[in-house]
């Protein structure tokens, strides 16, 4: 009887401690938001090898790690599958805000005219620029403004606004898709970061979705330094301000593809559920609607942002540790009652 008391005492005991253990596991990290500017270095490419901030494109089928890739005859590197890219007005890309386009978007001869997160440059005989927009216009659907996100020196972060204009087209540029979907070889944004020295490394893919280059996918590798909006830390609740955050580097970014869009002797028009016609690829030297060219001042829209703490890393305790404590806390339970109801029957029986 007692043997049977002690051990069920002991059942309840370490289903306790093994309770205790759990909680007092190491809290998950957060992530921190890094709102401000992500200065790009411009990309170059000494020695036959690619560096700093560039664009690669794949064809259809390929991977990022193997191609084939698209040669760009307008490139300054004897590997012209790789595209150099140059910062704009604004050193690079923003986040908690948008950096739109002009309007026009281009000029008489199809150039891309929005130079804020990069420098137009040439692709095919005609310049291709980059911007984010509240609606994305391909798809005609509402995006969040860009977010980057720190767990330690490890970043995530959502573009779905990027995009890039050139030759009288849009094309959705973002990961993921507007709509949140990563079709084919879309692939989610990553990078490095350094909080002593705000160096950073960001890369995704976007894959094509309609269009003259439809399946084709565009890799996207932005370096630089990040300087958070106004000075402040990384970690912020909100963001509304209207002017450019500041940034000592300067870099490149940018390129063409996914879908196309308005515009042009051959537009592609996307629909806001994600569908495209097919349409033959523009000649660099088709004939385009004559658009006056434009000296346009934007002002920077602003959305507010809260700041959302995510956790990862954490130890999650597995279903099968619960199970196993439950029912050891319930066969300590039981048997104190056996026990109980075994000593009074006794007791009545003398």
């Amino acid at each position: 009887m007692r043997l049977m008391r002690w051990l069920s005492l002991a059942a309840m005991v370490l289903a306790g401690v093994a309770f205790s253990s759990l909680s007092a596991s190491p809290a998950a990290a957060a992530s921190t938001p890094l709102i401000g500017t992500f200065s790009i270095t411009p990309g170059s490419c000494g020695g036959g090898t690619a560096s700093g901030t560039y664009l690669r494109m794949v064809l259809s089928g390929g991977t990022n790690a193997a191609g084939p890739y698209f040669s760009n005859s307008d490139s300054s590197c004897s590997d012209n599958t790789y595209t150099p890219l140059s910062p704009g007005n604004d050193r690079g890309l923003v986040t908690g805000s948008y950096e739109p386009e002009p309007s026009p978007a281009f000029d008489s001869s199809g150039n891309a005219l929005a130079g804020e997160i990069t420098a137009p440059v040439a692709f095919e005989g005609v310049k291709f620029a980059t911007a984010t927009n509240a609606v994305d216009p391909q798809t005609g659907i509402h995006v969040p403004v860009p977010t980057v996100d720190a767990n330690g020196s490890t970043l995530s972060g959502n573009v779905e606004a990027f995009g890039v204009t050139w030759n009288n087209q849009q094309f959705n540029q973002g990961s993921p898709k507007p709509g949140g979907a990563s079709p084919g070889n879309t692939t989610p944004v990553t990078g490095t970061y350094n909080s002593a020295t705000g160096a950073y490394t960001l890369q995704w893919s976007s894959q094509v979705v309609g269009g003259p280059f439809n399946g084709f996918s565009a890799f996207w590798n932005l370096t630089g330094t990040f300087t958070p909006s106004g000075g402040a830390t990384t970690s912020v609740s909100s963001s509304s301000s209207t002017g450019n955050a500041s940034s000592g580097s300067t870099g490149g970014s940018t390129a063409p593809i996914t879908s196309s869009t308005s515009g042009g002797t051959s537009s592609n028009s996307a629909s806001a559920s994600g569908s495209t016609s097919t349409t033959t690829a523009p000649s660099a030297s088709s004939t385009k609607p004559t658009t006056k060219t434009k000296t346009i001042t934007k002002s920077r829209i602003v959305e507010s942002s809260r700041t959302i703490s995510t956790t990862s890393g954490g130890w999650s305790t597995p279903d099968w540790v619960l199970a196993l404590l439950a029912v050891l806390a319930g066969l300590g339970v039981a048997g104190l009652v056996w026990s109980e109801m075994t000593r009074r029957e006794q007791g009545e029986r003398g």
